[in-house]
């Protein structure tokens, strides 16, 4: 392939192969759980071994043995110190036949406890290979790619001779439970037991018999019961003590949901009742610790679940926007004053520091001076309302500041009272039909506030669980839709939809019944039927799914046309009440089956329809949640915008609402949490009772973190991808250091001569002439040569760095290729300890969840911009598109075939004559005839169509294979030939600079740090020369002066002395003449006194 345009500005780093790992989380996810499935270790397979599976444990399951373990030390305890044992929930995450629940609930067979039911083996049924699904014990065995489903969808295992495996699932009696008294266990698995799923008739007889009272309050029928996340809600588990959590939750909603099983209302009523710690609930998460050796291995983690979130590549602006999220809808419930002493209680023990959260949140508030948020402040006077509960005073609904001023005012009595500790279970229910319950003061609340007349179109009660969502639901249908001709749709998941009946007719939350139990003395009847009776035409619409709904809202069942039949077909939600449960599944239900998960995007134009046509008769919302967020936070923000009409929908994507609302971090700003407490204000009631140890347990969590593996020391015998990671841990950082290294010597250090510093000749001595000049030249030589030396000295240390990296990194490779070697060694010689190795979940986990990803990923999403590539993947493309066409025209078919046989039975149904009647039957067997002619037909045509297509399309994949394989061929090429380029230009370049320095007025810039800070520093060495020089200079003019001076002084004091002399002689002889004068006078007189 020639090069064309597609290879320009191409660079080195896009062929870099160094090497990450990257993990797949689903896999970690399960390996975390076992290491390495197989039909032995299932109890309810044929060919099931406990013994193996107890000698496996330790190595395929370290969490598994400790959680063993620990319910060994806890029941020890307890006998001990209570003299009986207590009952434990075990939970596990995966729903999977090889993992997970069914995992656990075969180790406690194997440790010698019974399961609380048996499905008898068919005599019937022959065995075979071809009926058993094969599962290999190889090493090539790995973990479930896609998620096993179960549940009421499971299908049954059978043979050739359409014999099932197993006969129907019986729970065991009484009796024989007693026999094994405290050794018996139930297990809830949502994927298939025996072969078949656990019924929801089977489901409730096992929650009966574990929930009994007295019978089973401290386990002595089933003491531990193992359940999967398919059974995460609707499940009430009554008078635990204990509870494991095999896996840690990713979400804290999720870890919630878990514990609020065995936190129901009174739900350890059964057990002693603390005076000061009411009933600790004692919460052990399991985890597996990596070692700091390993962490390498594992992205750098430390426990198992750290390896899984990273794995998942969580967006941490998310994580930050649900914990803000969270606390500002709290804030901006509308019950927040009212529930505040219901919140702000807890006991000693339980170690949460929720005040502090709350003085956090109310840093955020705006315009208020009440220090009512933080439990403190003035005492506010309850205002009683007296006459017909809640007329909103405007049509408009209140901001914030606004709604909170509206519900002091208006709802005060219904604010819980300040909370003492007590037992509230201490009188137990009598049970039975028709017991008027007494309401919270929130479930009074929501009945009051949420009418037809309220302005908001639906609420959320984003309550805790066993707070009594369905009771306040059913106790707001009854005070006033009910009585205003509202239809009242209930919408739960398919589990869950005969629970409602509880809270109607046996603890009755019904307006209308309390109403007629209280003045007419009804007794609520045992049969379902005459139950039923009770109700009225609100109710005529029994509960449904989320997917009937959503199909009823696309017209798509005969539940649309009934409620058209009762509101019309302009908006059949016309005056309904529609109460969702569960609403967190309606974004968040990653769990749900694919028959049971909603169209959303049907819902919300269906409610916003409602609200625009019908106005103040629109459809009312009701949304019911303990976890409004599961796993996304914007799942909150669509929950809320079910609830408000179109023209106040918030952006129901993050990065819009980010916009919007957030700061970079994902946190709100003032002004967005402002709008946002404005955009929910009505529309959020919020209840956590948690904390109340009066009725509910509270937990202690404990995080229990296994080791990974007990015998480091084997993994470094048989693993090279471990001993392989921790050798090369810091080669990667090596690897840099020598690049960045060696850059440097390819740069301005590589290419020093006095030269290239000459500019500052001209710099510093440009202005000078003469001797100075000289002088000034002179001493920047000097110094220019220093420089160099200087800076050559620092580059020979480079090139020694650069030197001892290779050395050092060449040693590493070296012992590393050493050490590989005899792990191959190793594996040859001891070849037994090698498989039992494999095994372990160390080995699964890093191998079999682990793999090295290149960086060449770069190159590939070049390669997949070639124009070639373009054009092979269009036509791939057309041939996958032809494929779903062929497969939506089989579908057509079958569904022309369904209306058409719909549309003949529902012609019987009309007042026909025999002989009309027998052609329609006839038209409907020919019909059926025709069609599965033609059906088979149009598959066979379609097989072959399908065909012929997939191996064209593996044509043109292996021809796209070949053409990646020359365009990368032809990048490296290019590359490289650009790389040999690029260094025999820079030293055609280096040559010509030396030439170019060398003559007058070039000058380059100098960009390298080391080299500018040489200049600096040997500029200012220059300039203190210089100034030593002049100083010097002057100091030697003012010595010649000074000796000048001296010279002339001594000349005048020499001709000074000389003519003093002078003088001195001239009067020495003016005197002597005198002398000689006067002695010849003298003498001239003695001799005349002597002639005289």
């Amino acid at each position: 392939m020639e090069y064309d345009d597609f290879f320009d500005d191409l660079d080195e780093n896009i062929i870099d192969n160094d090497m990450n790992i990257a993990f797949d989380a689903k896999c970690v996810r399960q390996k975390s759980n076992w290491s390495k499935r197989s039909k032995i270790y299932r109890f309810d397979e044929i060919n099931f071994d406990p013994k193996m599976l107890l000698k496996d444990i330790p190595e395929k399951s370290p969490k598994l043995k400790a959680l063993l373990k620990k319910i060994n030390e806890l029941d020890k305890k307890d006998l001990k110190k209570h003299g009986k044992l207590f009952k434990h929930f075990i939970f596990s995450d995966l729903k999977s036949s090889s993992y997970g629940a069914k995992l656990i609930a075969s180790a406690l067979i194997a440790s010698g406890m019974k399961i609380g039911y048996n499905a008898e083996i068919n005599p019937k049924y022959v065995d075979s290979e071809e009926d058993e699904e094969e599962e290999s014990d190889s090493d090539s065995d790995d973990y479930d790619s896609v998620e096993q489903k179960g549940g009421e969808n499971t299908p049954e295992k059978k043979n050739k001779n359409n014999e099932k495996r197993y006969n129907k699932i019986e729970l065991l009696s009484n009796d024989v439970l007693e026999r094994t008294k405290n050794k018996n266990f139930y297990l809830l698995s949502s994927v298939s037991v025996y072969d078949q799923p656990i019924s929801t008739v089977l489901k409730k007889s096992i929650l009966k018999s574990f929930n009994s009272r007295p019978d089973n309050i401290h386990g002595e029928l089933a003491r531990i019961i193992v359940m999967d996340s398919g059974f995460k809600e609707g499940i009430d588990l009554f008078d635990i003590k204990y509870v494991h959590i095999f896996e840690p939750s990713t979400v804290p909603a999720d870890q919630k949901q878990v514990i609020g099983r065995g936190t129901r209302t009174c739900g350890q009523r059964g057990l002693d009742f603390h005076p000061q710690q009411g009933w600790p609930l004692h919460v052990f998460v399991y985890d597996l610790e990596i070692p700091d050796e390993l962490k390498n291995s594992f992205m750098g983690t430390k426990t198992a679940i750290e390896l899984y979130l990273k794995a998942m590549n969580l967006d941490i602006r998310l994580l930050n926007f649900a914990s803000d999220l969270e606390k500002t809808t709290v804030v901006g419930s509308v019950d927040y004053d009212l529930n505040k002493n219901i919140h702000s209680f807890s006991i000693p023990i339980i170690s949460i520091d929720e005040k502090r959260e709350g003085f956090e949140l109310n840093e955020h508030l705006r315009g208020s001076k009440e220090a009512v948020y933080n439990g403190g402040g003035p005492k506010q006077r309850l205002s009683i309302r007296e006459g017909e509960p809640f007329v909103v005073p405007e049509p408009k609904r209140l901001g914030y500041n606004e709604m909170r001023d509206y519900i002091k005012d208006q709802f005060s009595e219904f604010t819980w009272e300040s909370v003492k500790m007590e037992n509230l279970c201490a009188e137990k229910q009598s049970g039975g039909s028709g017991e008027i319950i007494k309401m919270t003061p929130t479930q009074d609340f929501i009945r009051h506030y949420f009418t037809p007349t309220n302005p908001v179109k639906g609420m959320l009660l984003h309550h805790s669980v066993g707070t009594g969502k369905t009771c306040s639901a059913i106790a707001a249908a009854t005070t006033s839709f009910e009585k205003q001709g509202y239809t009242i749709l209930w919408v739960t998941r398919t589990t869950l939809k005969s629970d409602i009946w509880k809270n109607m007719f046996d603890q009755v939350c019904s307006e209308s019944i309390r109403n007629q139990i209280t003045n007419s003395g009804l007794q609520i009847p045992d049969e379902q039927n005459k139950r039923m009776r009770l109700l009225s035409k609100a109710w005529s619409i029994r509960p449904m799914s989320y997917k009937q709904f959503s199909n009823l809202v696309s017209k798509q069942n005969s539940l649309y046309n009934a409620l058209v039949k009762i509101n019309g077909k302009e908006d059949p939600l016309r005056k309904t009440l529609l109460i969702i449960d569960e609403a967190h599944k309606l974004y968040g239900g990653g769990d749900l089956s694919s028959i049971e998960k909603p169209d959303m995007n049907a819902l919300h134009q269906a409610l916003m329809y409602s609200y625009q046509y019908s106005g103040i008769f629109s459809v009312k919302l009701l949304l019911m949640t303990a976890t409004p967020i599961t796993t996304d936070p914007m799942e909150l923000i669509k929950l809320i915008n079910l609830c408000k009409p179109p023209d106040e929908q918030m952006p129901s994507d993050f990065e819009s609402f980010s916009k919007s609302y957030l700061d970079d971090d994902g946190k709100f700003t003032d002004r967005g949490r402002a709008q946002y407490l404005d955009d929910i204000s009505g529309y959020v009631s919020y209840l956590n009772r948690e904390k109340d140890a009066r009725q509910f347990a509270q937990p202690i969590i404990e995080h229990i973190h296994v080791p990974i593996s007990d015998d480091i020391d084997m993994a470094k015998r048989f693993d090279k991808k471990i001993v392989r990671d921790i050798m090369e841990s810091d080669l990667p950082e090596l690897k840099n250091k020598l690049k960045e290294e060696s850059k440097l010597m390819r740069g301005e250090l590589g290419d020093l001569d006095i030269n290239k510093f000459k500019f500052l000749k001209d710099e510093i001595c440009g202005d000078l002439e003469g001797s100075s000049l000289k002088t000034c030249e002179r001493v920047v030589n000097q110094n220019i040569k220093l420089m160099v030396k200087e800076a050559k000295v620092e580059a020979d240390k480079i090139r020694g760095k650069v030197k001892e990296l290779r050395e050092l990194i060449k040693d590493k490779n070296e012992t590393k290729k050493v050490a590989l070697a005899d792990i191959t060694g190793n594996i040859e010689e001891y070849e037994d300890d090698y498989e039992q190795y494999k095994g372990t979940l160390l080995y699964q986990l890093k191998n079999k969840c682990g793999k090295k990803v290149s960086n060449l990923a770069k190159l590939s999403d070049i390669i997949n911009q070639h124009p070639h590539i373009i054009n092979l993947d269009e036509k791939i493309k057309d041939y996958n598109n032809r494929i779903t066409d062929l497969s939506k025209e089989v579908k057509q078919l079958s569904e022309n075939y369904k209306k058409r046989k719909e549309y003949l039975k529902n012609m019987l149904k009309e007042d026909l004559n025999e002989l009309e009647r027998s052609s329609i039957k006839t038209a409907i067997k020919c019909n059926h005839k025709e069609y599965s002619n033609l059906i088979k037909l149009k598959q066979n045509n379609v097989t072959l169509t399908k065909r012929d297509i997939n191996k064209k399309i593996k044509g043109i994949q292996k021809t796209r294979k070949m053409h990646i394989g020359n365009i990368q061929k032809t990048i490296k090429k290019k590359i490289i030939e650009d790389e040999r380029k690029k260094r025999a230009l820079d030293t055609e370049e280096r040559k010509i600079r030396k030439t170019l320095r060398k003559q007058q007025g070039y000058q380059e810039e100098i960009k390298h740090e080391l080299l500018n800070t040489l200049v600096k520093k040997y500029r200012s060495k220059i300039m203190d020369n210089l100034v030593d020089i002049d100083e010097e200079s002057h100091a030697k003019e003012v010595d010649k002066n000074e000796k000048i001076r001296f010279k002339e002084l001594e000349k005048q004091r020499k001709l000074a002395n000389k003519k003093r002399e002078a003088e001195e002689k001239k009067a020495n002889r003016e005197k002597e003449k005198q002398t000689k004068k006067a002695e010849k006078a003298n003498a001239r007189k003695t001799k005349k006194t002597k002639g005289e």
